[in-house]
């Protein structure tokens, strides 16, 4: 291989997308913040769903090995 093939090659490599570490289910929004922090200072990606249950207002947070926007910035 040249040189050339070996720079495109690496350009062209594609990151594992980020794994799933946890789920989380937080019934405040202050519970969220507390682990939104956590995650930044661990470095982790997370992703947040809110939802209704019960006329509650509810959060699910995923806790991923590294961000998904970034994933997704990439690909556009």
């Amino acid at each position: 291989m040249t040189d050339t093939e070996i720079k495109f090659d690496d350009e062209t490599a594609v990151e594992p997308a980020p794994e799933l570490i946890a789920t989380h289910y937080l019934a405040s929004i202050d519970e969220l913040v507390e682990h939104l922090r956590a995650a930044d200072q661990l470095g982790l990606g997370v992703r947040v769903t809110s939802y209704l249950v019960a006329e509650e207002p509810r959060w699910e947070l995923e806790l991923l090995t590294a961000s998904p926007t970034h994933q997704e910035d990439e690909a556009e």
